[in-house]
């Protein structure tokens, strides 16, 4: 039995794949520790795991807020959440040092990464979207959207990379990173910069169809599928099918778990409705409720288990996170993508190349630009090839279970090689 140690932080969607992960863990014989945010604590002490805080319920409001969300504000979700819990989860794996212990993280420059590092404990970097997985030959949305295509691609791969550095050495002197530096010094791990990870193994979370490798992508790294998790509500299921009963298959509307404001969605989501003449049923956006109200044709619910409802739904138009990409893939509908920012420009991209349906950009999203697009995706979708076999695909993936066969086994050799190197130091002696 290994102790295995899990830091992520994120929003729902991030959390509940490596919480999936810690419950096959456990279920296998090995103990976890999770290092997450207190928002986070029910479900991770639900599913059984040990929970280790590294930031308080008001920090994720912070990190995770309106403005936060806004497309051009890149500091307060790292200055408000994910900075301060560099130094507690830096502190908990240090006091793991000489353990049988094996750490497991979203991420790189995170505390649970760095002690790992420093004193010597296996680290295996989990990678949830392809974005986060730098390339010089492949660069992901929205970057690659910016790049000219007369540029030849040397000259590409020499500027990316360049830039690589150049944003290094620009996060040394922005405001919202020097407590995160400073608490850094401090520890006695100052950030440096580093082109390659010294993760024993890197897990992408994601098949390779969609992933699409560049030729620059760690060797190292392991494609496994998509994730897909499933909390069921049962009251909002009696809730949608009482509706679809009433109205017929619907639009699913939805702005992913960490947006608050969502005005501007159900407001043209509406609309859209209206002008196709579809019922329309708006997820999470609490406060968006009261724009729906007085259409027989729209429905809010706060929260729906998209493996469900999506199974009953002609299409969905979303943020483009990883997991609400996942399950419409899953389900074989179209989808429209809307995205804000993190991985979402780039799964939208992505989305569209294998041609499961489209994005648009907020700034651009219209009732009466989008409503066209919607009927003729829904047209095309009758008679989509693509949208059949990448579902069929999905729905055969084990993702949980082989990315815990690559941890096992990571773990194995580790052991395998511990014991020849102290057979052989017991025979020199």
């Amino acid at each position: 039995m290994q102790h295995i140690v899990i830091y992520a932080l994120g929003t729902g969607g991030d959390i509940d794949p490596m919480v999936a992960l810690g419950i096959e863990l456990l279920r296998r014989g090995h103990s976890v520790s999770f290092l997450s945010n207190d928002y986070f604590q029910p479900r991770i002490v639900a599913a059984g795991c040990e929970f280790i805080s590294v930031g308080t319920i008001e920090q994720y409001h912070q990190g995770n807020s309106v403005t936060a969300w806004e497309p051009r504000n890149h500091a307060d979700n790292f200055e408000y959440y994910h900075a301060p819990a560099f130094e507690p989860a830096f502190n908990y794996v240090m006091s793991l040092a000489g353990t049988n212990t094996l750490v497991l993280a979203l991420g790189e420059e995170n505390g649970a990464r760095v002690a790992a590092e420093k004193c010597n404990i296996p680290f295996i970097k989990m990678i949830l979207s392809p974005n986060l997985i730098f390339s010089a030959y492949s660069p992901p949305a929205p970057m690659k959207w910016a790049i000219p295509a007369r540029i030849p691609r040397f000259i590409v791969r020499f500027l990316l990379r360049r830039n690589r550095k150049t944003r290094f050495k620009v996060f040394f002197r922005v405001e919202h990173t020097q407590t995160y530096l400073a608490t850094r010094k401090r520890l006695g791990c100052p950030l440096t910069f580093q082109t390659e990870s010294a993760a024993l193994l890197q897990i992408g979370f994601f098949p390779e169809w969609f992933g699409m490798p560049a030729k620059d992508w760690p060797k190292n790294l392991k494609l496994v599928g998509f994730p897909l998790q499933n909390l069921a509500s049962m009251n909002s299921r009696s809730e949608l099918d009482a509706f679809i009963e009433q109205q017929g298959a619907p639009l699913i509307f939805t702005s992913g778990t960490g947006v608050k404001d969502v005005a501007e969605l159900f407001t043209e989501g509406r609309k859209i409705c209206e002008q196709l003449q579809v019922p329309g049923v708006f997820v999470g956006g609490a406060s968006g409720a009261k724009l729906l109200q007085g259409s027989s044709l729209c429905l809010h619910l706060d929260y729906i288990d998209f493996e469900y409802a999506l199974a009953k739904a002609l299409a969905i138009i979303h943020h483009g996170g990883m997991g609400t990409t996942a399950q419409a893939i899953k389900a074989g509908i179209p989808q429209l993508i809307r995205p804000i920012k993190y991985d979402q420009p780039d799964n939208a991209d992505r989305i569209y190349k294998l041609g499961l349906g489209t994005y648009v950009m907020p700034e651009k999203f219209k009732a009466e630009q989008v409503a066209p697009m919607l009927g003729n995706m829904l047209q095309k979708a009758k008679n989509s090839k693509a949208l059949r076999h990448y579902s069929a695909d999905v729905i055969n993936s084990s993702a949980i279970v082989d990315a815990c066969d690559l941890v096992e086994q990571a773990g194995k050799k580790l052991e395998m090689e511990s014991t020849s190197l102290t057979g052989k130091v017991v025979a020199h002696s």
